[in-house]
């Protein structure tokens, strides 16, 4: 089942709309839910910054208990934002290394078709940001 988007009311022909699959609107959807936490946002960062951690390292650096911080790296290996790597009775976490590419993706994805109203995009004209001086 693909999403629809609105198309323009005013008689005007509308840019083809953008579809999302029912599968890319779920996986979306899981990398928003991943970002939507304050303190998995904080885990991601703190992952950025080194190669790898241990679960007890990471419970240490937050206010939480230990549970909620696995629960809160569970939702963060759903999204595919977090890689986990078990050794012994220690769970590593380390960034996946299609993070960034995976949320830029996702963010494109959601913002590929103009919105309702907004004209299509006009090639002809110059880009955003170049000066008068520019165009004469």
């Amino acid at each position: 089942m693909d999403i629809q988007l609105a198309t323009r009311d005013d008689g005007r022909s509308a840019p083809a709309p953008a579809t999302l699959s029912a599968v890319e609107g779920e996986r979306l959807a899981q990398v928003f839910k991943a970002l939507a936490h304050p303190v998995r946002v904080k885990i991601l960062a703190a992952l950025s910054s080194c190669a790898e951690a241990c679960c007890g390292a990471i419970v240490r650096t937050l206010p939480l208990a230990q549970s909620t911080v696995s629960q809160h790296l569970a939702v963060l290996r759903a999204s595919g934002l977090v890689e986990m790597r078990g050794e012994g009775r220690c769970c590593h976490y380390r960034l996946a290394g299609d993070a960034r590419a995976l949320v830029e993706t996702a963010t494109r994805q959601i913002f590929a078709a103009p919105a309702c109203g907004e004209p299509a995009p006009n090639t002809d004209q110059a880009p955003a940001g170049a000066c008068r001086k520019d165009m004469e």
